[in-house]
């Protein structure tokens, strides 16, 4: 569900999605799953919660993670559209299912239905900057941007994925936007000297910031990159 094959390259719907990520700041690729999360969240509350085969995808794995969960909850509640009964229909079903393991005494794992669909979608972005870097201007959108990083973990998807070429200029690019965002950090570090008399910018008060997401991606690909920490 939807979940989209990144094409042989060029300027497809891909790579409209990845350049207006790489325009928004932060990690292309980790804003790209954004969005593609809550229009995932969004249509399966709209237009699935009623539908057979996916209440039985949910049910079928106990459910959703903590994180997901939680995001339906903060949709459900923002959104007229959606409201409480959509989610209290696939709730109901799997309430059912933990009661009746309860009185059995048996143990359910959960196996996050909307992480499934989204790890798919989050690779085909992966991918797909990637076969882009070589092909068209992506790299340079990149490049140009000084507010455009991609978290450590994307980048090193990314580039091993991409063609030798264009994966050294990426490195290039790459380190010489975290040097700089380090630059940033240090730089508003120094101006809480109670010596400074000077102003500190924009850019370096959301530095600390911008580097937790350069280091750990954010959104659910940095709550995924959490989990796998902790299964090493």
């Amino acid at each position: 569900m939807l979940s989209r094959k990144p094409s042989a390259g060029g300027r497809d719907i891909l790579y409209v999605a990845l350049a207006e990520a790489i325009g928004e700041g932060g990690c292309p690729v980790c804003r790209c799953v954004e969005k593609a999360e809550r229009n995932f969240l969004w249509t399966l509350l709209y237009e699935h919660a009623n539908d057979p085969h996916v209440r039985g995808k949910i049910i079928e794995g106990n459910g959703f993670c903590g994180y997901h969960f939680r995001r339906l909850i903060e949709i459900a509640g923002s959104d007229p559209l959606i409201g409480g009964l959509a989610p209290a229909l696939i709730v109901e079903n799997l309430l059912l299912k933990y009661v009746e393991s309860a009185e059995a005494d048996v143990r359910l794992e959960t196996s996050c239905y909307a992480c499934s669909e989204l790890a798919k979608i989050e690779e085909s972005y992966a991918s797909s900057f990637a076969s882009r870097l070589a092909t068209t201007d992506l790299l340079n959108l990149y490049e140009s941007n000084p507010k455009s990083l991609l978290c450590y973990r994307h980048y090193l998807e990314v580039r091993s994925q991409t063609p030798r070429e264009a994966a050294r200029r990426l490195k290039e690019v790459q380190l010489e936007k975290m040097r700089r965002l380090l630059g940033e950090l240090r730089s508003y570090i120094a101006k809480h000297d109670y010596r400074f008399a000077g102003t500190i910018t924009e850019s370096e008060a959301s530095s600390w910031v911008r580097a937790v997401e350069a280091m750990k991606g954010s959104g659910w690909a940095s709550y995924r990159f959490r989990c796998a920490e902790r299964r090493r």
